[in-house]
C-alpha cells in the first residue's frame, strides 16, 4: 500500500512539474513614448514603440503584431504611410481592423525601437485629450507566440510641452471621447481589445481575431504530450497492480 501511495505521489509531482513548465514564461515588454504629451492643434507629433526585457529563448523575436486604437475625434485618421518600421523592422497596417504587423529578417534579443507612428491633431480641439493604445501584442520567436501587456498614452491638445512623456503602460484610460479597457492575453491567439466609443464614428472596428501570428506553440504541444504519457503510465501501472492482486 505504501508503495502504491509513493508511486501516486511521484506521478502527481511529475504532472504538476509538466504543467508549471508549460505555462512558464517566455516574455518581453513594450513601451510607448510620444514626442510630446501636449501638442498644439493641427500639429504633427510621433509615438515610438520599443521592445525590451526580451526573454524569448535562444532565438529572440523576429515578428510582432498588435492592434492600434486612437481617438479620431482628436487625431486625424492615419494610413500605412504614417507608420515607419525602425531598425530594419518592416511594417504593414490593416486600416480596417487596426492591426499592425512587423517582421525582421534577423532575431532581436536586446532592447530596440521597432516603429514610429506619426499623428496629427485636428483643428478646433484645443483643451481636448485623446488616447492612443497598442494592444493584444504578440511576438514570435519562430517556435512559439509570446504575449505582452497593452500599452497606451494620452495627448492633450494645447501649448506644446517641453518634455516628452515617459513610457506609459495601460491600466485603463478614460476621457470624454473614448474609453479603453486593457485586455492582457495569456494565450497565443490575438484577440481584440474592448473599445466603447460613443462619439467617435471613425474609430477602427473591433476585430474578430481572424488573423493570427504565423507560428503556433510547439512548447505547449510538447508539454501536452508529456502529460498524456504520464497519464497512460499511471493507468498502466494501476492495471498491472490490479492483475497482481487477482493472482
Amino acid at each position: 500500500m505504501r508503495k502504491k501511495s509513493l508511486v501516486i505521489t511521484l506521478i502527481m509531482i511529475l504532472v504538476i512539474c509538466s504543467l508549471v513548465n508549460s505555462v512558464s514564461a517566455l516574455s518581453f515588454s513594450t513601451t510607448m513614448t510620444p514626442s510630446s504629451t501636449t501638442v498644439p492643434e493641427a500639429t504633427e507629433f510621433t509615438v515610438t514603440v520599443k521592445v525590451s526585457a526580451i526573454d524569448a529563448g535562444t532565438n529572440g523575436i523576429n515578428s510582432l503584431a498588435g492592434y492600434l486604437k486612437y481617438d479620431t475625434d482628436v487625431f486625424e485618421t492615419i494610413g500605412e504611410t504614417a507608420i515607419e518600421g525602425l531598425n530594419s523592422w518592416q511594417q504593414s497596417y490593416n486600416s480596417e481592423n487596426g492591426k499592425i504587423t512587423l517582421v525582421k529578417n534577423q532575431f532581436v534579443k536586446t532592447d530596440e525601437e521597432i516603429m514610429q507612428i506619426t499623428f496629427k491633431t485636428k483643428t478646433g480641439v484645443t483643451g481636448e485629450t485623446g488616447a492612443i493604445s497598442f494592444s493584444n501584442i504578440v511576438a514570435s520567436n519562430s517556435e512559439s507566440n509570446i504575449s505582452a501587456r497593452d500599452i497606451s498614452t494620452t495627448i492633450t491638445v494645447g501649448t506644446a510641452s517641453a518634455n516628452a512623456n515617459t513610457n506609459t503602460y495601460s491600466n485603463g484610460i478614460q476621457n470624454p471621447a473614448v474609453t479603453i479597457n486593457p485586455n492582457r492575453n495569456t494565450n497565443t491567439n490575438v484577440v481584440s481589445p474592448t473599445v466603447n466609443n460613443q462619439n467617435n464614428t471613425n474609430q477602427v472596428p473591433t476585430n474578430t481575431a481572424e488573423e493570427e501570428m504565423p507560428y503556433t506553440g510547439a512548447e505547449d504541444v510538447a508539454m501536452r504530450a508529456i502529460f498524456v504519457v504520464l497519464v497512460v503510465a499511471a493507468v498502466s501501472y494501476f492495471k498491472y497492480e490490479s492483475m497482481k492482486d487477482v493472482k
